[in-house]
């Protein structure tokens, strides 16, 4: 006989022996997967604890049980640990067995749900432009005083002022600073970090070029930092805005020489982690902007025209930026850039009624930022 899944989730209201016995007779001799799920799922929501009990150890720890059924087993533990200490046991031994990373989510989300824990916020009311290694200077502000960051960091030894002994020390340096990101975001909200591929100088034409795969080895970095990946964005420019890498292949067509043109950078978006729904960030704003007027990004290319500048050599777009705070913030919100360069990023947030916090270490960027027509409070 085939059952619709409606069917099976009224089996699961109407609470009975049968019903039980029925979903346990409709899970081994169905072949549908979600009919499985399912019925797991109404199983759980049984009064018979003994019954329950019986069908999850007999079950969860079979060597061809899906893992789409063991969520649904661990779900009822989880709820049914409340009521008869063998499924806190139960639960216990599911997490130890498989050792998995949704298994691990769930327990954190219903512990955080069960509990009273209250994260304290602290705000940031006022501009502010720290001057300094913004690893250091990070340090003075309190945890969970930002609501977003969005920042690009400076491109291994691409630029003058980017120069490092080694990519194994730029990569340190940088997680030392995304950790710090870490603690003063506030939980559930966004880090998102432009970056893209470098390349390296020849020190010679007898030597190669080394080209780092860098938005690759800062998704390592910002999961150490205790942040979680989310999207990536691409950004993409017109092509007669980059270098022209493919000229060389135009003129030969020799296999194996070929080299495209870069038109693209990633936006990488990061969520620090917490143990509650994205709903709960949200449901603390009663009104705020809805932007209501304007088109949205349908997708996750935006096709935005790079920026130069005679006072910075990679700045931000004005428009990339007002994306970012469009779609990851709020009115009154405290947004950080801890690689400030000349402040785009804080002039576009202070025109949008954000509360921008800058890290700038060059003097001559600081000066820079320091002219504008923000009046920040600056501490050293």
């Amino acid at each position: 006989m085939k059952y619709s899944i409606e069917y099976i989730k009224s089996l699961g209201l109407n609470k009975s022996e049968n019903n039980l016995k029925l979903l346990i007779n409709i899970f081994n001799d169905s072949n549908d997967v979600d009919i499985k799920r399912e019925a797991v799922s109404s199983i759980g929501r049984q009064n018979d604890l003994d019954g329950i009990y019986k069908f999850i150890s007999e079950y969860a720890f079979k060597k061809n049980t899906i893992m789409e059924y063991i969520y649904q087993m661990f779900r009822t533990c989880l709820y049914k640990s409340k009521i008869d200490s063998r499924f806190e046991s139960l639960k216990n031994r599911i997490i130890e067995f498989y050792n998995n990373e949704t298994i691990n989510k769930m327990n954190e989300f219903y512990n955080y749900k069960h509990s009273n824990k209250k994260t304290k916020k602290n705000k940031i009311t006022t501009p502010l432009l720290l001057v300094g290694d913004c690893e250091e200077t990070l340090k003075t502000l309190p945890e969970n005083s930002i609501q977003l960051t969005f920042t690009s960091p400076p491109y291994y030894n691409a630029k003058i002022y980017s120069d490092y002994h080694s990519y194994k020390d730029y990569l340190e340096k940088m997680k030392n600073v995304f950790k710090e990101c870490y603690r003063v975001i506030e939980e559930g909200r966004f880090l998102i970090v432009n970056v893209s591929p470098v390349i390296t100088k020849r020190p010679g034409r007898e030597f190669e070029s080394i080209r780092y795969p860098i938005h690759f080895d800062f998704h390592k970095i910002l999961e150490e930092s205790g942040f979680y990946f989310i999207d990536e964005i691409i950004w993409i420019k017109p092509e007669s805005c980059v270098k022209n890498r493919v000229g060389g292949y135009q003129q030969t067509r020799k296999a194996l020489t070929y080299k495209p043109n870069c038109i693209t950078e990633s936006i990488l978006v990061y969520r620090k982690k917490c143990s509650f729904l994205l709903d709960k960030n949200v449901s603390e704003y009663k009104f705020y902007d809805k932007f209501e007027n304007e088109g949205i990004d349908t997708s996750n290319c935006w096709y935005i025209n790079p920026r130069s500048d005679k006072n910075h050599p990679a700045v931000f777009p004005e428009e990339l930026c007002r994306r970012i705070l469009k779609y990851y913030s709020f009115e009154n919100d405290t947004v950080l850039d801890p690689f400030a360069g000349s402040g785009t990023f804080g002039n576009v947030a202070y025109k949008m009624k954000r509360i921008p916090v800058m890290c700038e270490m060059d003097n001559k960027y600081v000066e820079i930022i320091k002219g504008g027509k923000i009046n920040y409070d600056i501490r050293k």
